[in-house]
Parts: C-alpha cells; sequence; structure tokens
C-alpha cells in the first residue's frame, strides 16, 4: 500500500495581507493605549505620541472603572449653551441657557449609548478647566468673541504665571470642541430669529445622592458645580453640514419639549 504525501496548500496573498493588516492595527492600539495610560505628562506629551494616543482613545475606548465599583460615578454632567443674536432690527438678544446635554438624551436610544456627544463635552471641559490656575481661571471668564478663533484666549492663558502648555492645550482643545457644538446648537436653535454673533458654554455637574444614602428619604442632593466662561467666537467648519445637524438636533429639542424661542422661562445652568 502506497501512501501520497498531501502539501499544504498555499495560503492566499489576501490572507496574508489581511492577517498583517489585522496584527499591524492591534499592535497600534495596544501601543497608543499604553501611551495614552503613561502616568508622567512630560514623558506622555515629550518623549511619546501623547496628542495622538489622546485623539485616538477619546471618547470612544475610554474606560471609567466606576461603572463596575461599589462607588459609582456621583454626578450628572451637562453642557449647557446660550448664544448672542442680533436680530434684523438691529436689536442684540442674549437668549436663554439651554441644556443641550438634556436635548441630546430625549431620545430613549441616545440613553443606552455611553459617549454622548456633549456629555464628553462637559467631561473635557470641566477636567481641562479644573487644572487651570486661579489666574487663567479668570481669564477665562473674559469675552474673547471679538477674534475669528481662539488664538487670543491661548495666549493670554499662556502669559499667566505658573501656565502649563499642556494644560493650556487641553482647555484649549476642550472650549474649541464645546465652542464648536455651541455654534451648531446655536444656529438650529435661533437663526431663524437673527444672525448668531457669539456663543457661551458652561460644563455643569450636578451630583446625585450618594449611593450609600439612596435610601435616605432625608438625604438632600448637593448642590451643581460649574464652569465660570465668557463669550466665546462662533466655529465653524468646512465639513460640516448645518442643515443635517439642525434636522437631528431639533427633532431631539421636539422630543425634549424645548422651543426655540430667543428667551423664557429655564432652568437655571447651575
Amino acid at each position: 500500500m502506497t501512501t501520497t504525501s498531501m502539501k499544504a496548500k498555499p495560503i492566499p496573498t489576501a490572507a496574508k495581507a489581511a492577517s498583517a493588516m489585522a496584527l499591524l492595527l492591534a499592535a497600534t492600539h495596544i501601543a497608543l493605549t499604553a501611551v495614552y495610560n503613561v502616568p508622567s505628562s512630560d514623558v506622555k506629551y515629550g518623549a511619546l505620541p501623547g496628542h495622538t494616543a489622546d485623539a485616538y482613545i477619546r471618547p470612544y475606548f475610554v474606560q471609567d472603572y466606576r461603572i463596575f465599583a461599589p462607588d459609582p460615578a456621583s454626578s450628572d454632567r451637562n453642557l449647557w449653551v446660550r448664544a448672542w443674536v442680533q436680530t434684523p432690527e438691529g436689536d442684540r438678544v442674549e437668549t436663554k441657557w439651554v441644556d443641550v446635554t438634556a436635548i441630546e438624551l430625549a431620545e430613549p436610544y441616545r440613553r443606552v449609548l455611553r459617549k454622548q456627544l456633549t456629555v464628553i463635552g462637559a467631561e473635557q471641559l470641566m477636567t481641562a478647566y479644573g487644572k487651570l490656575t486661579s489666574e487663567q481661571k479668570q481669564i477665562a471668564e473674559k469675552n474673547f468673541h471679538d477674534s475669528g478663533d481662539l488664538a487670543a484666549l491661548n495666549e493670554s492663558l499662556l502669559a499667566a504665571e505658573g501656565a502649563n502648555p499642556v494644560d493650556v492645550r487641553a482647555f484649549i482643545r476642550a472650549t474649541n470642541y464645546t465652542v464648536s457644538y455651541a455654534t451648531q446648537a446655536a444656529q438650529a436653535l435661533w437663526s431663524d430669529d437673527g444672525e448668531i454673533l457669539a456663543v457661551q458654554t458652561r460644563s455643569v455637574y450636578s451630583p446625585v445622592i450618594r449611593w450609600e444614602d439612596r435610601f435616605d428619604p432625608d438625604a438632600v442632593r448637593p448642590d451643581s458645580s460649574y464652569t465660570q466662561l465668557g463669550w466665546r467666537p462662533t466655529l465653524e467648519w468646512s465639513q460640516q453640514s448645518n442643515e443635517a445637524f439642525a434636522r437631528t438636533f431639533l427633532h431631539w429639542a421636539d422630543a425634549a419639549g424645548v422651543s426655540g424661542s430667543l428667551t423664557g422661562e429655564e432652568e437655571d445652568a447651575g
């Protein structure tokens, strides 16, 4: 009886390429995750590509241990927006504050997604704001809406005594994010009433009753904390679609019971 040796079939070139690509992506993900978690800012943003890691990891790969811990996250994070509107009659109107996070979460399916745009913005803004010095916070409270971008704000923050360039970059990045979102929200809500001249944002942290006190009928919800920021210029980008954003955002606003009136009764933003 004879046996015929069986030769292994060659692996197709396409399969080899796909495997190599998958390994490269996995290696890149692991490497950037490691850089993102480096504790030293000097090493992370100096010797290593820290900014690239931040841009890759945030917001969708960020892990929050408090989801599983015995002491879970204890505050709501909301982004509030208002605007200056120049009406056709020449009046400058300061709009009401609008909780755009409540609008984004009005649709039930949005609540099951952990990384809502406005919640991300509120978290990043509050975190970056908290790292500013007292002098820098006073600068951040001033209005910088007359310039076309955030360059003047950036320069003023860097000129402050004890300024940390890494912290300033983080604050400008968070401001860019929230102001860009606020611009589109303001355009959706109030562009029919006039020209949007400037926007103001506020990150509001509203603590909930502590987990261990959740069954205490006398437990009182702590007061909210929020950022104190001045007016900023509107920021729009070439790849965005104001029409598409407005269509979706106004649908959410209708579900949340929020009108596009310029002024009116509203909840206090902090």
